[in-house]
């Protein structure tokens, strides 16, 4: 395969959709259930990329701000990652029943959902968590999070999520679901789910986490819901609070630290177990391993996936379910490829000092982005590498990023009328630049 170099490669687009892109789309379409395609660019998984730089099937060269959705945290053929799956791609069932038969090599240095289980560990040993239990998606983590949370606390109460809240398309995790309607039209949910507002006041709260409470004292609506003496439910009724350290699909909308804080004060010194979903905002995106490590404050219960490349439900030994089968899922800790992946990009991580890039170049983006002068632009906000710029209205948002596709830039709506920036971990300033530049040419 040819290669690029990504010091000098620049946007490259005659046409986008070309020809080809627009034949591929229609023959995908054909059969392919309506969900949340985006026309216009198609990615040739045989032609040259490397880092944020792809080739789609038509020979444009694009620049990749989005890393399918968090999911490629290092980009395009990272060589250490390709140096793994070539080493185990040709082995087949590449999943496995991970929950029923263990599975290694006879070379026990190559990596196994075992291995793994000891990577994810390290990265949360300052929760004190000992014990984690993998499956197919971030769903899937979230599903298996309230799970043992029902299971640990023994009933069957009140889940507490916020307004404005994502935590996958399963019929539990969309029942916590508070960004779109469209999620969750229709669909029966599970009982007792209450919300709150997820306080991003940087002021006086205007947002209803802070009201006037029947004691006549101004107090966060959590403490007021538990409260033994005005509160609706009894603390030993609530069997977990979950929450986005970072909410993702809502918006990339950021929490007021004190309000996050209050969250994690309120139930824990309740007992109730708080579970931090960071599908989107963990493994390394905001500068540190974990989002909530932003906020000073430590889950009982953390969920990832994207990133990792396997779904993951990760506490304390205690809080996992002692009954054999309680969890279990045939595809469940049996992913071989991209349990292997997902080791190899905590390696890369750690070895190449990415948490330290992602801030160093993610305040340097930041920096750059609230340069662009704009009556149209909002607001710019971000920690690390997990952007976002807000536009007036979603009309000219959505403008932007079809102008930008056709100027060899990929980027992705959020929320409602803002775009999300999410490059691979490893980005250069230079490639920063080249993203500010076309967007100022867009907007």
């Amino acid at each position: 395969m040819v290669t690029m170099d990504r010091d000098t490669v620049l946007p490259k687009v005659k046409k986008i959709p070309g020809p080809k892109a627009r034949k591929f789309t229609a023959f995908s379409k054909k059969y392919m259930a309506m969900s949340t395609l985006d026309e216009g660019f198609v990615w040739a998984r045989d032609k040259p990329a490397i880092g944020p730089w792809c080739t789609d099937i038509d020979g444009n060269i694009i620049l990749d701000f989005v890393s399918h959705i968090a999911s490629a945290p290092l980009g395009y053929n990272h060589p250490r990652i390709l140096e793994v799956m070539e080493k185990i791609r040709a082995i087949d069932p590449d999943r496995y029943a991970g929950t029923d038969f263990l599975a290694t090599y006879e070379q026990l240095d190559v990596l196994t959902p075992a291995h793994l289980h000891g990577k994810v560990v390290e990265i949360t040993k300052r929760f004190g968590f000992d014990m984690a239990f993998f499956s197919n998606s971030g769903a899937e983590a979230v599903e298996n999070a309230i799970k043992i949370c029902y299971s640990a606390r023994k009933n069957d109460g009140y889940g507490i999520c916020f307004e404005g809240a994502f935590h996958g398309r399963t019929l539990g995790a969309l029942s916590l679901n508070r960004s779109k309607a469209v999620q969750r039209t229709w669909y029966p949910h599970v009982p007792n789910i209450v919300d709150f507002p997820f306080c991003q006041c940087s002021g006086k709260c205007l947002c209803g986490w802070n009201t006037l409470s029947k004691k006549g004292r101004v107090e966060n609506v959590l403490k007021q819901f538990l409260d033994t003496e005005i509160g609706i439910a009894r603390p030993e009724e609530v069997s977990y609070v979950i929450i986005e350290p970072v909410q993702g699909e809502g918006g990339y909308r950021f929490p007021n630290k004190t309000f996050i804080r209050e969250v994690f004060k309120e139930a824990q010194s309740r007992d109730i177990p708080v579970i931090a979903d960071e599908i989107q905002s963990g493994m390394g995106r905001t500068g540190t391993w974990w989002a909530c490590e932003q906020y000073g404050v430590k889950p009982d219960v953390l969920t990832s996936a994207k990133a990792l490349r396997v779904g993951a439900t990760i506490s304390r030994k205690e809080m996992f379910p002692k009954e054999k089968g309680r969890i279990s899922s045939t595809w469940a800790e049996g992913n071989a490829i991209a349990s292997a992946v997902g080791y190899t990009t905590i390696e890369i991580i750690q070895k190449e000092k990415l948490l330290k890039n992602a801030q160093r170049v993610g305040n340097y983006f930041l920096k750059r982005l609230r340069e662009l002068r704009s009556r149209k632009i909002v607001d710019v906000r971000g920690i690390g590498l997990m952007d976002a710029i807000e536009f007036d209205t979603r009309k000219m948002r959505n403008a932007v990023v079809a102008r930008s596709l056709k100027k060899g830039v990929l980027l992705a709506g959020v929320g409602y009328k803002s775009i999300r920036f999410l490059p691979p971990l490893n980005v250069t300033k230079r490639e920063v630049d080249v993203c500010v530049d076309v967007l100022r040419k867009v907007i």
